[in-house]
């Protein structure tokens, strides 16, 4: 574990830290042996780094179920067995969601019982299971951290939070974390997220530019960082500037005539931080139209990332409320990956069980 005060990484750093090591694994492709090697590296890395961690392991799905890929010790695989064979846990529940999972007080939780008995019997009283991510944009592997004291974690959980809420490395959040091995962690997060974003943004386009599908256009992306010898941000960096040379103009809202009950509203543009401050507004104002049901079309979105996503699935919390109904009835290549990598499709309705009022495709 390192005493040193963090400073800012130079490029020497970023590629020989544990921070290093999580974006590396952001820029390759999931099915590369070097993200087994790297899934390795970052439990290594994050037991001898961070403070206050004892074990460390990465859970990752092999087969038919959850299993442990790699691990400091034993005694962290011991704690994992138990949570892949109840299927239930905090290592669980992050590779499930995509979220970071904590558990501030193990002898607190009774959610989870066959994780609690394994870890309090080995002493531990704090975790923290943090998804990771390949090339692909979905978590290769959960990175979990088990310590012995309460207060050990908590400024790293909280820094966590912070990273995968802003999807980059945060100008705040981080105060909370003083550790030096912990703030490596997180930098190395947030430039991870950075890569996620760059790389779906560019496949988005992609599918909008050639018409093909998700699959065609990570093979595209691939062959031409291959060819160039380069990282995947790299090219998608390229792609955006060749395929999307002016970057977009936000997004734009547009009303159909009522149908009965039902009002069709299309998005077209980009859904995407940053996003105007009126956008969720103009949406949720929306609901005071005299309809019960609000069918979305989604197919002139050219990118829509986690920030869009929130926007939309809080005008449906909003419509619930009120007892109407907000439903996605058509949505763009880049939306559909979006939803099927957040596993949010069926909670905004989607794919549709028949077409919309006005004949929209699903």
């Amino acid at each position: 574990m390192s005493d040193s005060e963090p400073t800012a990484a130079s490029s020497d750093d970023v590629r020989d830290s544990l921070a290093g090591a999580v974006v590396s694994l952001a820029e390759t492709p999931d099915d590369e042996p070097a993200v087994d090697a790297l899934l390795v590296e970052i439990a290594t890395s994050a037991a001898e780094t961070i403070a206050g961690v004892f074990y460390a392991s990465i859970t990752a799905w092999r087969g038919a179920g959850y299993t442990t890929v790699a691990a400091s010790s034993d005694l962290a695989r011991a704690v994992d067995d138990a949570q892949h064979a109840e299927q239930a846990g905090p290592c669980v529940q992050a590779a499930r969601t995509g979220q970071p999972v904590g558990v501030p007080e193990i002898a607190a939780t009774m959610a989870w019982p066959g994780f609690y008995r394994q870890a309090t019997e080995l002493g531990l009283r704090t975790s923290v299971s943090v998804p990771l991510f390949a090339g692909g944009g979905i978590p290769v592997g959960v990175l979990n951290l088990y310590g012995r004291e309460p207060s050990a974690l908590a400024g790293l959980l909280a820094g966590v939070h912070a990273v995968f809420a802003a999807e980059q490395v945060p100008e705040s959040g981080l105060e909370a974390c003083d550790d030096a091995g912990a703030r490596q962690l997180l930098v190395g997060l947030g430039r991870a997220l950075q890569v996620r974003v760059t790389i779906q943004r560019a496949l988005g386009a992609l599918m909008a530019w050639d018409g093909g599908d998700a699959a065609e256009a990570r093979r595209m992306l691939r062959e031409r960082a291959a060819a160039r010898n380069a990282t995947l941000s790299t090219t998608a960096t390229e792609v955006l500037a060749t395929v999307m040379p002016v970057p977009g103009a936000g997004v734009h809202v547009t009303t159909r005539p009522p149908i009965g009950a039902t009002m069709v509203v299309a998005l077209n543009g980009e859904l995407a931080a940053p996003l105007a401050i009126d956008v969720p507004t103009r949406l949720t104002a929306l609901l005071d139209e005299p309809v019960t049901t609000l069918e979305l079309d989604l197919t002139g979105l050219r990118f829509c990332d986690l920030t869009g996503l929130r926007v939309l699935l809080d005008l449906r919390e909003h419509a619930t409320v009120t007892g109407r109904t907000v439903s996605v009835v058509a949505a763009s290549g880049v939306v559909r990956m979006l939803m099927q990598i957040t596993d949010t499709a069926s909670l905004l309705g989607y794919p549709p069980a028949s077409p919309g009022v006005n004949g929209v495709p699903g």
